[in-house]
């Protein structure tokens, strides 16, 4: 399993995340497109190379026109964004479905967050600091990176909050900013000896969302180091670390317990129904499908079922209530059993591919060529795909020792 554990010795920020995960060999160029449909207007991304106490790094930056000569900082974006601009921003965009509902995931959290903390209900929020455009890049674009990078797993170290206080658009706030702190509840937190905001909102944000768990790196082997920088100078370089490797063992540990969530629905429009299923897959379902039947009365209907991680339950129940006809959720626990599951490399006259091989009591049981390589190749050659995908198949079944 491809993870990435971050390093946050002297704080974090978004533009920091994202700009070691960058470093770690991700090009700028890959980022553009997708950010660029955002429709912010006057953005300009940029990375260089930096030295912060003689540590070479790459520091990531979102110029915005109207406010390249305004001071930096909190406050700086009056206004601010309500919740229902940004998920339109996001929904309209070309960022592809994981990282898109990772990132309006982390903004409707944010929003819950502020709602409580102001005593306003969620839609009259409106992010002043994280509204503005250089944090909508950085939240998109760290979640893009994450998806382009291949990464299944994040976690990270115990997160330093710094000392004193912070101007922020409602005024004089301690540090850590009521946001942020609200933001860390469950997160180690530990005091480094710097003052001032060293973890701003939006990294802790994206840390909170995106990190399995947080203390001393987990056994892995390193493949790159990637530092990110950010603009404070301080008695510490100001950097993240990303660590990325590959984690030893299988590459995929489903859980044993999942909640399973269905709807029976009469009245929806059948081309919701893809919409649906693939929000769901993008927001951590296990599976997801429909079954047509007969409802009460004679009528069509479709059973959805939704397979969910236990965590996910309430997130995915949500999703339902908002995106289907529905009036109300089943859920029940089920037990299950899994295979073990690792990856093969099947090198073919193409190009390599991909396969999928599943495990039960150390014999191998299945080997599925995955489908995306498979069409890339076949596209990319002239070769018909299915051709492609016997191919892979029997290189598969020779590498795993499985015969002909």
């Amino acid at each position: 399993m491809r993870a990435v554990h971050f390093d946050c010795f002297a704080g974090a920020a978004g533009d920091m995340l994202l700009g070691a995960l960058l470093d770690l060999g991700l090009p700028l160029d890959s980022l553009m497109i997708p950010i660029n449909s955002l429709n912010l207007n006057n953005v300009r991304l940029s990375l260089q190379r930096v030295v912060k106490r003689g540590v070479s790094a790459s520091q990531f930056r979102v110029h915005v026109e109207h406010r390249d000569h305004a001071p930096h900082g909190h406050g700086h974006h009056a206004h601010g964004r309500s919740l229902a601009d940004i998920e339109r921003l996001l929904r309209a965009s070309a960022l592809p479905p994981r990282p898109r509902e990772r990132a309006l995931k982390a903004f409707r959290r944010l929003g819950e967050v502020e709602a409580a903390i102001h005593g306003l209900p969620v839609e009259g929020i409106h992010f002043h600091e994280v509204g503005a455009e250089d944090s909508i890049v950085d939240i998109a674009g760290f979640f893009l990176a994450l998806d382009l990078l291949g990464v299944e797993r994040v976690t990270a170290s115990p997160l330093p909050v710094g000392r004193g206080f912070v101007q922020t658009a409602h005024g004089r706030m301690p540090v850590p900013a009521p946001a942020t702190a609200k933001l860390l509840e469950g997160v180690p937190v530990l005091d480094n000896g710097l003052e001032g905001e060293v973890l701003t909102p939006t990294g802790a944000l994206l840390l909170a969302e995106s990190a399995a768990s947080f203390g001393p790196m987990p056994a892995m082997t390193v493949t790159r180091v990637g530092c990110g920088a950010g603009e404070r100078d301080a008695a510490l370089p100001n950097l993240v670390r990303a660590f990325m490797g590959e984690t030893a063992g299988r590459t995929d540990a489903p859980p044993a317990e999942i909640a399973i969530l269905e709807v029976n629905l009469d009245d929806m429009r059948p081309e919701l129904f893809p919409h649906v299923i693939e929000r769901a897959l993008a927001l951590g379902a296990l599976d997801a499908f429909a079954i047509p039947t007969v409802g009460k009365k004679g009528r069509p209907a479709h059973l959805l079922t939704v397979l969910s991680p236990p965590e996910r339950r309430e997130e995915l129940t949500r999703l339902l209530f908002r995106e289907t006809t529905t009036l109300g959720v089943r859920h029940r626990a089920a037990g299950r059993s899994t295979a073990e599951r690792d990856w093969l490399d099947a090198r073919l006259p193409w190009g390599t591919v991909r396969v999928k091989r599943a495990r039960w009591e150390g014999e191998t049981v299945n080997l599925a060529p995955e489908y995306e390589d498979c069409r890339r190749l076949a596209e990319a050659s002239g070769v018909p795909l299915k051709e492609v995908m016997d191919a892979a198949l029997a290189a598969a079944r020779a590498a795993a020792g499985k015969g002909p």
